[in-house]
């Protein structure tokens, strides 16, 4: 029986590395023995379905993609990234909102690449991550869109701005508000600092917070019941940087400078 290529390809994990392997360059046995850690009786039943499906062509004992390979090859990608993204963190996607995620986004979410869940323990409830603070204090330039109010946000930013990091921070009207009328000292000094861009969104935000720097991507969502878990997506990946970044300023989309410093 004529076995599909979905079922070919997607149902072995030793076919779907070799075909990764031969898309960067065509190998001979050998190597693609010394690359996949396998033995030759292990690899050839593999290479001989392949080449059936013409998937694969050997020409002098070279193995390549055939066209019809490279195709698939270039469209599973995505697909096998996606999958990943969601089964490393499932727990956390199957209870989170993702409608309020763009769709031009949603459908490139496979950019995130290897997330890593960061979660406080009962000991450190009210404490920013380590791994999240010498990320953020080690960049060069960050973006911040953030609706809920942390106690250590005051400070924090104040002092990321004074140490000449190139700031663009965006908050809600209730946070802004606090921060004003609570920290009147860190946010006079956030306000005047050049390095830094304060703007204000008016309107309902569309996700409890993202900070994307020269080093990382950190992401916050709604659960579906509407509440908040102190939970971040880290990811230090080129292209979630990118994704991230996007992410932001359609965030920023409802938001406007704030030109001078409210009166609470």
């Amino acid at each position: 029986m004529k076995q599909s290529l979905i079922n070919l390809i997607l149902f072995s994990d030793r076919r779907k590395d070799l075909l990764f392997l031969l898309r960067k360059e065509p190998r001979d046995i050998d190597t693609i023995k010394e690359l996949l850690n396998i033995g030759a009786g292990s690899i050839q039943p593999h290479i001989k379905k392949m080449r059936d499906a013409h998937l694969i062509i050997e020409e002098k004992k070279i193995y390549r993609l055939s066209e019809i390979g490279k195709i698939i090859v270039e469209n599973m990608e995505p697909l096998l990234s996606t999958i990943e993204v969601f089964e490393v963190n499932e727990d956390y996607w199957k209870t989170h909102d993702l409608t309020r995620i763009p769709d031009f986004l949603l459908e490139r979410i496979d950019e995130l690449g290897h997330c890593e869940l960061l979660e406080p323990d009962a000991e450190h409830l009210f404490e920013t991550p380590k791994f999240f603070m010498e990320k953020l204090l080690s960049s060069k330039e960050i973006l911040t869109f953030v609706s809920y109010f942390h106690p250590e946000a005051p400070s924090l930013y104040a002092g990321i701005a004074e140490n000449g990091t190139r700031h663009v921070l965006c908050m809600t009207e209730n946070v802004i508000e606090r921060l004003f009328s609570g920290f009147p000292e860190e946010a006079d000094r956030l306000f005047k600092n050049k390095n830094s861009k304060i703007f204000i969104c008016r309107k309902p935000a569309p996700i409890p917070s993202i900070v994307v720097t020269d080093r990382f991507l950190a992401l916050k969502l709604f659960e579906k019941d509407g509440k908040l878990r102190d939970q971040i997506l880290i990811s230090t990946e080129e292209k979630a940087l990118s994704w991230g970044k996007e992410l932001f300023w359609h965030c920023m989309q409802v938001a406007e400078p704030l030109e001078e410093k409210p009166g609470f």
